[in-house]
């Protein structure tokens, strides 16, 4: 099972920066919350449009799964970094964040049931 979410985190960030709605909806639960470094809030289709629109544009990501916590055989929780470089609704940001991706399997298949990140400090300037 750890293997298999690593793969669906890497494929998830990978359609992120692509902008690919069609990837994203397919890895996402419909029932999916997805959160925000600024603590904004998304449904599945809210976070889907903002993507289409414009208004979320992933520039730069990079990501790391760390941990791996198996929550029985059709739940796991994907514990990691992720630092970004995104435009959202017309403003550039950096972001760098500690993230909690909830995966539980629906039908059969693995969803994203809910995204949590915790925004990292800045780095201190020397």
């Amino acid at each position: 099972m750890q293997d298999e979410i690593r793969a669906l985190e890497a494929q998830r960030y990978d359609a992120m920066l692509r902008g690919d709605v069609e990837a994203l909806a397919a890895l996402l639960s419909d029932r999916a919350v997805y959160a925000h470094s600024d603590a904004t809030r998304d449904s599945k289709e809210e976070y889907l449009a903002s993507i289409a629109n414009g208004g979320l544009r992933y520039l730069d990501v990079g990501h790391e799964t760390e941990t791996v916590l198996e929550a029985g055989p059709d739940a796991a929780a994907a514990l990691g970094r992720m630092s970004a470089r995104i435009i959202r609704n017309g403003a550039e940001r950096r972001i760098a964040s500690l993230t909690l991706a909830l995966w539980a399997r629906e039908g059969g298949e693995w969803r994203l049931l809910a995204y949590q990140p915790t925004a990292l400090p800045p780095a201190p300037k020397v």
